[in-house]
């Protein structure tokens, strides 16, 4: 039960973003790329929560519970796009994933320097 726990902020975040996605704001980015960036920002924060959920309850190595983090983020990224496509207001784009998964990468590689930086601390 505590390993489901570690999921608990990246289920709430997920739910969020569902909330959020189901509605058309009215917030229109101009410039083509811009609107990318809340996507990449996103979805680094999720993948930050997804991957202390996997690197503390998987027994495997860094380097299969990173692309279980990032599969895991880019599969909710592709159902959040699948979602905004019903919704009206809204669109399904690639792009969109793209940036999902821009952002899914440096999540993770944000929570491997700081897994790194407090083992570092914590060797004598």
């Amino acid at each position: 039960m505590k390993k489901l726990t570690y999921f608990l902020p990246a289920l709430i975040f997920y739910l969020l973003l569902f909330l959020f996605s189901a509605k058309d704001l009215g917030i229109r980015l101009n410039g083509g790329w811009l609107d990318k960036i809340p996507h990449a920002f996103e979805f680094a924060l999720l993948a930050f929560f997804l991957a202390i959920g996997f690197f503390n309850s998987l027994g495997a190595s860094a380097q299969a519970k990173a692309a279980v983090t990032f599969l895991t983020g880019l599969f909710l990224g592709f159902l959040d796009e699948f979602h905004q496509s019903f919704v009206p207001g809204r669109t399904a784009d690639v792009r969109d994933i793209l940036a999902d998964a821009a952002g899914v990468a440096c999540g993770i590689l944000v929570y491997l320097y700081l897994l790194k930086r407090h083992k570092r601390r914590a060797t004598p």
